[in-house]
């Protein structure tokens, strides 16, 4: 066994010295450069010491954890014997700034501050660049940037950004750093952009919108040098999470008012205006004042496939059928509550499986009684499994739905393990429609 600065290695076993082992002549324990000697001198720390004084310089306190992969023989027995756990044999070591801390002022000395021990041990200041950055942003919105909009809508963004700067605006903080004046005039620009949005009932093109408030008319497309800060605005202002994918993006704006990428954005109409079916663009659907269907009634097929076959049968018709181009987009949604607001109901017949019930649930959060799920019974299911299936990707154990329908559906799929293809319901599909108009005509 050999002893080395105060702690004892053994070959399968170490421990660490008691307290008063640390301690000298005089009573005291080893203080800050003790503890930077002894580590330095460890070769076993050295990584983690490495991974953990830039962790520290990161988030300026002790946060989060170290992993070191495929640990030598010497960080074992170092680790374990400072830490006095055994961490022999194993493929992977997880250890945390807080027990690296505590273990530390354990070890060495209460008054070692851990920003003041990796600053030694790395040889420069570890504070952390965000802490000082953030200091300085914050003083500066509140001294320059939240008088402007005192009162206003945007005083509550700006308010935000500052509340938030560890997290949602942490990209901006870093970016002050080298470009103070930069990221404040992007604020306030920003700011700016919030109190003069348009009507969500008559919303304009994105890029004139930008090109009124801003020095280009693109700085607010998806790529634009104000996109993500914008979006984030938005999403405080209208009370949403921050969007995560183009069609979410497209929703938000066309929400504050803005209409972009709406070619995108598509949905299949037959019985709209006339006995054809034909594809609009959200830029087609946002001109539309009203919506109002055949009978008061629209029919909804997910899957366009299914749609298309179910047309064919009803060339002679006089009925509203509708379709998502490939999800439940922003120009779908936007027809769909044009619809409700002239008091249609929707039958909703959607795709067999886990994300067609997720789907259809949200319609039915969103339009409560006028959504009425359509199809979806246990003999519809044995009908379509029957002719073709294919195996449940997933348990999704977790998965509720608060439609009762919707929750007898994926039910039976829980119970089969299986989903499948609706293309087997186009002809009930159809002669759904038919008895429907019929009874509406036997009705008038």
């Amino acid at each position: 066994m050999q002893c080395t600065a105060n702690f004892c290695w053994g070959l399968n076993t170490c421990r660490i010295h008691k307290r008063d082992d640390f301690m000298g002549a005089a009573g005291d324990r080893p203080g800050l450069k003790s503890a930077v000697e002894f580590f330095k001198r460890e070769k076993g720390f050295s990584r983690l010491l490495t991974e953990m004084s830039n962790m520290y310089a990161r988030h300026g306190r002790a946060f989060g954890a170290v992993r070191l992969t495929s640990p030598t023989s010497e960080e074992e027995r170092a680790l374990s014997s400072f830490f006095e756990r055994d961490y022999f044999d194993q493929a992977l070591i997880r250890i945390s700034l807080g027990d690296f801390e505590r273990q530390l002022v354990r070890a060495f000395s209460a008054e070692i501050k851990l920003s003041e021990f990796f600053a030694e041990y790395a040889g420069r200041d570890t504070s952390s660049t965000l802490y000082k950055n953030k200091d300085a942003f914050t003083d500066m919105l509140y001294k320059k940037i939240l008088p402007k909009y005192e009162s206003t809508q945007a005083a509550s963004w700006v308010s935000d950004v500052a509340a938030h700067m560890r997290r949602t605006y942490k990209p901006w903080v870093e970016q002050y750093a080298n470009e103070p004046d930069k990221v404040l005039d992007m604020i306030d620009n920003v700011a700016a952009l919030i109190n003069h949005l348009p009507a969500e009932a008559s919303p304009i093109q994105l890029s004139d919108f930008a090109a009124r408030f801003t020095n280009s008319p693109y700085t607010l497309d998806f790529n634009g040098e104000h996109s993500a800060l914008f979006l984030r605005a938005l999403a405080h202002r209208f009370n949403v999470a921050v969007p995560y994918s183009i069609e979410e993006s497209i929703g938000l704006y066309l929400k504050a008012g803005l209409l972009t990428c709406g070619v995108l954005c598509q949905v299949a109409v037959l019985g709209l205006d006339e006995n054809a079916a034909r594809v609009l663009t959200l830029e087609n659907v946002v001109q539309l004042r009203q919506a109002k269907a055949h009978g008061g009634e629209v029919f909804i097929i997910e899957n366009p496939l299914v749609f298309a076959s179910v047309c064919e049968r009803l060339r002679d018709v006089k009925c509203t059928l509708v379709s998502p181009m490939g999800s439940h987009n922003p120009a779908f949604i936007w027809l769909l509550e044009l619809f409700c607001a002239s008091g249609c109901n929707l039958h909703y017949a959607g795709n067999i499986d886990y994300k067609g019930l997720i789907q259809a649930d949200k319609l039915y959060l969103k339009f409560g009684k006028q959504f009425v799920p359509w199809r979806y019974a246990k003999a519809d299911y044995e009908l379509i499994i029957a002719q073709n299936s294919n195996l449940l990707p997933d348990e999704r154990k977790d998965l509720a739905m608060h439609n009762e329908d919707l929750a007898l559906m994926l039910s039976q799929m829980r119970k089969t393990g299986k989903v499948a293809s609706s293309m087997p319901l186009v002809p009930h599909l159809a002669e759904d429609i038919r008895g429907r108009v019929l009874l509406k005509g036997m009705e008038m």
